[in-house]
């Protein structure tokens, strides 16, 4: 039954759309209930629950971080948290000045390559929304050095790579608490795209129990059976509550289906949502 999309974005953060159509769109594929699930960013949240109120959708405020893992980035998504809670606005704050410093060195860095990067156009240009990898991505495209933003990515953008630099990161443990002081449920997000050994996936599951984290996100677009299987019964084991998101960046990522993932393998019910809620 195809009725949650726990992890969306919107042009507040890395997606095409703005939260109004996200919302509209969301209510003409027939889903009960969308998180609007912007990067480091709240901003998105309130013009997507008027839209949702307008279109009659419910609509989930939350949030996606990234945390460092042994020199790797894992996701912590949020969920029905205070978007004016103190303590949460100081961590975006920092997260946002921080991004702006990386944002800056990866500027100089295209642009030593002949590539023109001006961070104040791009951000009047995204006007509201938190700058990053994505965009530098898009500017790649139209500068026709890659083929799409995925492109992008892999060729320049991802670790490793040669217009790369790392963020400062927040640990699991203070992303968790955070979200958790601010009243919302913490959720680490697509646990397969980390590419973890189980060693580390284990104790990734383990501190999570341990800080509180509520949920695994086990249902994801590309997941088969077997993953999904995995994830459930991990899931399980240490207490989480499985959740479901699409990761829907719209004309970004156009692969991906909002609810329904990249072939039709997402498909939730609105259950999964009541026990994240109900969970401790």
């Amino acid at each position: 039954m195809r009725e949650i999309d726990l992890h969306v974005h919107t042009n507040i953060s890395d997606g095409s759309e703005t939260p109004e159509n996200t919302v509209r769109y969301a209510k003409e594929l027939g889903l009960k209930a969308i998180a609007i699930t912007d990067h480091d960013n709240v901003g998105g949240i309130a013009a997507a629950k008027t839209a949702g109120e307008k279109y009659g959708l419910e609509i989930v405020g939350g949030l996606e971080l990234g945390c460092g893992w042994y020199g790797k980035e894992v996701h912590m998504l949020a969920y029905d948290f205070d978007p004016c809670n103190k303590w949460l606005r100081a961590t975006l704050g920092w997260i946002i000045t921080d991004r702006n410093e990386r944002n800056e060195k990866m500027a100089k860095l295209i642009s030593a390559d002949g590539i023109r990067i001006d961070l104040a156009e791009l951000e009047e240009r995204h006007k509201g929304s938190s700058i990053g990898r994505p965009h530098f991505a898009l500017c790649l495209v139209e500068a026709g050095v890659a083929r799409d933003v995925q492109d992008a990515f892999k060729r320049f953008l991802d670790p490793g790579c040669k217009y790369y630099i790392r963020r400062n990161f927040l640990t699991i443990e203070e992303a968790a608490e955070t979200i958790r002081g601010a009243g919302g449920k913490p959720v680490i997000a697509h646990p397969g795209q980390y590419k973890l050994t189980e060693e580390r996936m284990t104790e990734l599951m383990q501190r999570a129990e341990k800080c509180g984290v509520a949920g695994l996100e086990c249902y994801y677009s590309g997941y088969g059976e077997q993953q999904v299987a995995e994830y459930l019964a991990r899931a399980k084991e240490y207490g989480l509550c499985a959740t479901a998101g699409s990761d829907w960046h719209g004309k970004h990522k156009p692969h991906i289906q909002l609810g329904s993932g990249i072939k039709g393998e997402l498909c939730a019910p609105y259950e999964l949502l009541q026990k994240l809620r109900e969970h401790d």
